[in-house]
C-alpha cells in the first residue's frame, strides 16, 4: 500500500477520534483540552455512557478495516493482469527428478481468445528463482527440423511446464497421434494413448483374397499407438506386410489424420530443459506473471 494511502486513513481515524471523544488529553484544564462545540447534540453524544463508547470504538475499528481492505484491493487491481482469473497455476508434481518435476497451468472457460503464453514468467517468492516459458511446436514430426512458435492456450487446454529435457527435443502441442511416442520414450505424464485403431485405417491396399485373411485378422487385432517390432509371416502378401510395418506408426498417423477437427488434444507438454530440480519440495510459493509482469496467478503448497 502507498504512504498517501495510509495518511489518508490516518487522517480519517484522527477525525474520527476527534468526534468520539470531543477532545484530546493535555497538560492543563485537568488533562482535559476541550474541543468548542457549539451544537448540543453532539455534546450530548460526548457524554454517553462507556458502554456506547465502546462500540463506537469498535465500529469505527471495523470501517478503518474495511477501508484498509477497500484500499488494498484497488492495489490488486493495478498490480494485477488482465488474464488474471483466466489463466491458473493449478498443480505442482513434486520430484527431485527435473524429468518428473512439473507445473499446471490452464486457461479457463471464460477465455475468450487464445492466450499467448511464451513469454510469460514463473518465479518463486521463497527463492527467487525465475524461469520464462519458451516457444514450441505445434506440430511435432519424427526424424526432421521442427520449426518453433509461440505457445498459445485456448478455453479449457492446459500446459504441462516439465523442469527437463523434452525425450523427443521439443516442447509440443500432444495430438491424438502423439501416444505411439511412449514405445520407446518415457513421457511424465503419460502421453494419452487413444491413437485411431489400425483397422479403422483405409485397407483398401490390401487384397481381399484368402492368403491375407489370416494377416487381415492380425489388423483387426492390432492395438492402438504401438507399431510393429517383430518380423511378420512370410505368407502374408506384401500389401498386408507393407500396410503394418509402414502405415501403423507416428508419421503416417499425423499425415492421415493432421487435419480432422479432433486431432489435437487440448495439451502443451513445455520442457524448460533444466539438469536439476527447481522448486521447493515444501514451503513454496510459485507465482506467475504475463509478458507485461503482472500477477496473474500465484501456488502454494
Amino acid at each position: 500500500m502507498k504512504g498517501n494511502d495510509w495518511m489518508g486513513i490516518i487522517i480519517i481515524m484522527g477525525i474520527i477520534g476527534v468526534a468520539l471523544f470531543g477532545g484530546i488529553k493535555g497538560s492543563g484544564n485537568e488533562g482535559l483540552i476541550t474541543v468548542q462545540n457549539p451544537n448540543p447534540v453532539q455534546n450530548q453524544n460526548v457524554s454517553q455512557n462507556s458502554a456506547s463508547l465502546e462500540y463506537q470504538i469498535k465500529d469505527t475499528e471495523f470501517k478503518v478495516e474495511e477501508l484498509k481492505k477497500l484500499v488494498q484491493a484497488e492495489e490488486d487491481k493495478k498490480n494485477n493482469s488482465k488474464y488474471f482469473g483466466m489463466i491458473d497455476l493449478r498443480y505442482a508434481n513434486r520430484a527431485t527428478d527435473p524429468k518428473q518435476e512439473y507445473l499446471t497451468i490452464q486457461a479457463s472457460y471464460s477465455a475468450t481468445i487464445p492466450i499467448k503464453m511464451t513469454g510469460w514468467t514463473l518465479k518463486s517468492s521463497s527463492t527467487g528463482t525465475t524461469v520464462n516459458i519458451p516457444k514450441g511446436v505445434y506440430l511435432f514430426f519424427t526424424g526432421t527440423a521442427n520449426y518453433e512458435e509461440d505457445i498459445y492456450l485456448a478455453k479449457g487446454e492446459i500446459l504441462y511446464l516439465i523442469t527437463g529435457i523434452s525425450p523427443n527435443g521439443v516442447s509440443f502441442k500432444v495430438n491424438k497421434c502423439s501416444g505411439y511416442l511412449n514405445q520407446f520414450q518415457t513421457y511424465v505424464p503419460y502421453l494419452s494413448s487413444n491413437c485411431p485403431l489400425p483397422r479403422n485405417e483405409n485397407l483398401d491396399s490390401i487384397p481381399k483374397t484368402p492368403n491375407n485373411d489370416t494377416c487381415l485378422d492380425y489388423i483387426e487385432r492390432f492395438p492402438m499407438c504401438r507399431i510393429q517390432t517383430e518380423s511378420l509371416p512370410p505368407s502374408w502378401s506384401y500389401e498386408c506386410n507393407n500396410f503394418i510395418y509402414n502405415k501403423i506408426n507416428y508419421p503416417s498417423c499425423v499425415d492421415t489424420h493432421k487435419n480432422d477437427s479432433d486431432f489435437y488434444l487440448g495439451e502443451w507438454r513445455v520442457y524448460l530443459r533444466y539438469s536439476e530440480s527447481i522448486w521447493k519440495q515444501s514451503r513454496e510459493e510459485i507465482v506467475l506473471y504475463d509478458e507485461l509482469g503482472k500477477k496473474v496467478s500465484t501456488l502454494k503448497y
